[in-house]
C-alpha cells in the first residue's frame, strides 16, 4: 500500500506539472535542451533570466549574452551567444560528466582540487591545510636537519685535524653527540617526508575510493523511477529489473 500511494502521488504529480508545462510552453525567442536534462540554464547580460532544462526562454532578449549551464555532478556548461527577438534560437548542449580520472588528475597538481571538482568542499579545504601542514613540517625538519649536520660536519672537521690524544679525548664526546643530534634529525625528516607523501597519496586515491556518484532516478522497493522532460511534459520513467 505505501509503494502504491508513492507511485500515485509521482504520477499525479508529474501529470499536474506536464499539464503546466505544456500550458507555459509557448513560442519563444531561446530555447535550450541538455543531455542529460534538469540543468539548470542562465542567461546573463542585460538581464539575467534562468529556467530548468528543457527551458524556453520567451523573453524579448537582444545583444551579447553568456549562456551558463550547470548540473550537479557535470562540468559547468558556458559559451556567448547574440540574440535577436526577430530570430528564434535553439541550443542543444551534451553536457560531460565529471569524472575519478579528471578529479584525481586535478589533486596531483593541487591537493584537495579534485575534492573541490567533485563538490566535497568541506575535504577539499581540510585536505589542503593537511597538505600545506605537512609540507611545512617537512621543510621545518629538513632545515633543522641541514643545522644539525652542519654542527656535525664542523666538530668532525675539527676532530680529524687534532693529532694530539688529549684533544681527541676531550672532543669526542662532543662529535658523538653532534652525530647523534644529525641522525634523530635525519629520522624526523624521512617522518615528515613519509606524512607529506602519504597526504598527497591519499589525496589523490580519495578520488577513487570515494568520488561521489549522481545517479538520475531514485529506486522504491526495485523499481526505478527516472525523470523526464521535453518541451511539452515532464513526468517519471519506471522500470525493474527481473
Amino acid at each position: 500500500m505505501a509503494l502504491k500511494r508513492i507511485l500515485t502521488t509521482c504520477l499525479l504529480a508529474a501529470v499536474t506539472a506536464g499539464s503546466s508545462f505544456a500550458q507555459n510552453s509557448a513560442e519563444g525567442d531561446v530555447s535550450v535542451v541538455s543531455d542529460p536534462p534538469g540543468a539548470v540554464a542562465t542567461l546573463e547580460g542585460e538581464a539575467t533570466v534562468s529556467g530548468v532544462t528543457p527551458a524556453r526562454f520567451r523573453h524579448n532578449l537582444a545583444g551579447d549574452y553568456r549562456l551558463v549551464i550547470r548540473l550537479h555532478g557535470y562540468e559547468t556548461y558556458s559559451t556567448r551567444v547574440n540574440l535577436d527577438p526577430a530570430r528564434p534560437m535553439e541550443l542543444s548542449v551534451t553536457l560531460a560528466a565529471r569524472t575519478q580520472v579528471k578529479a584525481a588528475l586535478r589533486s596531483v597538481v593541487i591537493p584537495g582540487w579534485g575534492q573541490h571538482y567533485s563538490g566535497q568542499k568541506t575535504k577539499a579545504a581540510a585536505l589542503l591545510l593537511l597538505s600545506a601542514g605537512s609540507a611545512v613540517a617537512y621543510l621545518i625538519a629538513d632545515g633543522r636537519f641541514d643545522d644539525k649536520y652542519d654542527v656535525y660536519q664542523t666538530k668532525l672537521q675539527e676532530y680529524d685535524a687534532t693529532t694530539n690524544y688529549d684533544d681527541l679525548v676531550r672532543l669526542q664526546p662532543g662529535l658523538a653527540e653532534a652525530q647523534r643530534e644529525a641522525y634523530d634529525a635525519e629520522n624526523v625528516r624521512r617522518i615528515a617526508l613519509g606524512v607529506a607523501a602519504g597526504v598527497w597519496a591519499f589525496n589523490v586515491l580519495d578520488n577513487f575510493l570515494f568520488f561521489p556518484h549522481h545517479p538520475t532516478g531514485f529506486r522504491v522497493k526495485g523499481l526505478t523511477l527516472t525523470p523526464t522532460a521535453d518541451f511539452q511534459q515532464v513526468g517519471l520513467t519506471v522500470g525493474t529489473c527481473f
